[in-house]
C-alpha cells in the first residue's frame, strides 16, 4: 500500500494532538517496514519524523488546522495518489482524494461546548458556527473514523448521521518514558522540598482550573503546608492569579510556564498527586502519564477520563468543587488509599500503549484497503 500520514499536528511547541501524531507515526515506522510512506510534516518542524528506507518525508509550508490547507490542501494530497490518505486532525481539506480517506476524531468539545472551550466567546461562536459543519462533512467523506475513546464515538454517532460501523474506538497509549525516569534534579526549584499537588493543562474553562483553585481554598485551610502546582500555557493566568488573591491562597499556588518532559516527571514522581479534574476530555493523556509514573490520581467521573481511569484514580464530579475538595481531602489524608493506586494505576497504564494504538491502526488501513 501506498499511505499518506498528515502529521502536520507534530510542533515545536507540543500538544496533546502533536503527541499523538509523533508517537503514532513512530510506532508504525517500528511496526511496518513493508508498505510505503508518504509522510507530511510542517516545514516549520526542524527535522523528518522518521527517517526510513519506506518513509518519504513531504514539510509543507502551511499547518493542518489552517484556512489555507482547509481550502488548498487537496493540491499537497491529491498528485500523491495514495491508496489511504489518514489525516490525524478532524478537518478534511476540500476536495482531498484518495483510494480510502481514514480521519481521526479527537473529541468534539469545541462543537458541543464552544462556551467552555474558548477563553474567547468570539472563537467559540466562531468554531460552532463553521468548524461544526466542517467536521460533520469530514466524518461523512472518510471511508472510516478512528475516535481516540469511546466517549468521542458515542458524541459523534449522536451528532452525526452516520453508521457506528464507521468508527473504531483506538485509544492513545503511554510509551513508559514517564516510569521511574523522573530525575529530582529536574524538579522545578519552586517545589523542592514542598509537599504538592500537581496539575497540568491550559486555562481554556473546560480545563476546570478555576474549581481546582476554589477546593484547593476549602483544602488548605486545614493543610497551610501543602501547595498546588499548576503548569500550562494559556491567557488565562492573570484571572486565575487574581483568584488566588480572593481566596487568600496565593502564598500556596504556583503557577508556572509549560515545563519539558523531564519537568514533568520529576513533578509526576515528586507530587503528593495529580489533579485533573477537566469538565470534558476526547482522551486526558496526562492522566495515563501521571499512572504510569505512579503518582495518584484524581480525575473528574465525566466524558472520557472515567472511561481511561476506570477504578484507578479519585474520581469527582468536575462541576462540584467541594466533590473536588472531598476528593483532594480523602488522597490527602490517606496514605494506604495513595499507596493503592499507584499499583492499580500502573496497571491501568499499562493497558495503553503507543505500540497497541499503532497496530490497531494498522488494523484499519489493512481492513478498509482489502
Amino acid at each position: 500500500m501506498r499511505i499518506c500520514i498528515d502529521a502536520r499536528e507534530v510542533r515545536n511547541v507540543e500538544t496533546g494532538v502533536g503527541r499523538y501524531a509523533f508517537s503514532l507515526v513512530r510506532e508504525i515506522a517500528r511496526l511496518d517496514r513493508h508498505n510505503d510512506y508518504l509522510l507530511l510534516r510542517r516545514a516549520a518542524y526542524p527535522r523528518p519524523i522518521v527517517v526510513q528506507p519506506n518513509f518519504t518525508d513531504i514539510a509543507v509550508p502551511f499547518g493542518i488546522s489552517t484556512g489555507r490547507n482547509l481550502l488548498g490542501g487537496a493540491r499537497v494530497v491529491n498528485p500523491l495518489r495514495a491508496d489511504i490518505y489518514h489525516c490525524l486532525f478532524h478537518l478534511l481539506p476540500v476536495g482531498v482524494r484518495a483510494g480510502r480517506i481514514v480521519l481521526t476524531l479527537h473529541d468534539l468539545i469545541w462543537i458541543n461546548n464552544p462556551d467552555i472551550a474558548y477563553e474567547s466567546r468570539w472563537r467559540g461562536w466562531m468554531a460552532r458556527r463553521f468548524a461544526g459543519p466542517w467536521i460533520g462533512e469530514s466524518v461523512r467523506r472518510a471511508h472510516h473514523v478512528i475516535t481516540i475513546s469511546e466517549s468521542t464515538r458515542q458524541a459523534a454517532i449522536t451528532r452525526y448521521p452516520v453508521p457506528s460501523s464507521k468508527f473504531t474506538v483506538i485509544h492513545h497509549g503511554s510509551d513508559g518514558s514517564c516510569a521511574g525516569n523522573g530525575d529530582s534534579r529536574d524538579l522545578p526549584e519552586v517545589c523542592r522540598g514542598r509537599r504538592f499537588i500537581f496539575s497540568l493543562g491550559n486555562t481554556k474553562p473546560y480545563k476546570n482550573i478555576r474549581r481546582l483553585i476554589e477546593a484547593f481554598g476549602l483544602v488548605s485551610k486545614q493543610c497551610p503546608d501543602l501547595f498546588l502546582m499548576i503548569s500550562g500555557r494559556g491567557d488565562g493566568y492573570a484571572t486565575l492569579a487574581e483568584l488566588t488573591r480572593n481566596l487568600g491562597i496565593t502564598r500556596n499556588v504556583i503557577f508556572t510556564e509549560q515545563l519539558s518532559d523531564g519537568q514533568v516527571r520529576a513533578c509526576f514522581e515528586e507530587a503528593m498527586f495529580f489533579a485533573f479534574p477537566s469538565i470534558t476530555e476526547g482522551f486526558g493523556l496526562p492522566v495515563i502519564e501521571a499512572m504510569a509514573s505512579g503518582c495518584p490520581v484524581l480525575t473528574s467521573d465525566a466524558s472520557s477520563l472515567a472511561e481511561i481511569a476506570g477504578s484507578a484514580a479519585v474520581l469527582v464530579d468536575p462541576m462540584d468543587v467541594k466533590s473536588i475538595a472531598g476528593g483532594m481531602t480523602r488522597l490527602i489524608r490517606d496514605d494506604a488509599l495513595r499507596k493503592r493506586l499507584v499499583v492499580s494505576g500502573r496497571l491501568q497504564a499499562g493497558r495503553y500503549t503507543w505500540r497497541d494504538c499503532a497496530r490497531k491502526t494498522l488494523g484499519v488501513y489493512n481492513e478498509i484497503f482489502s
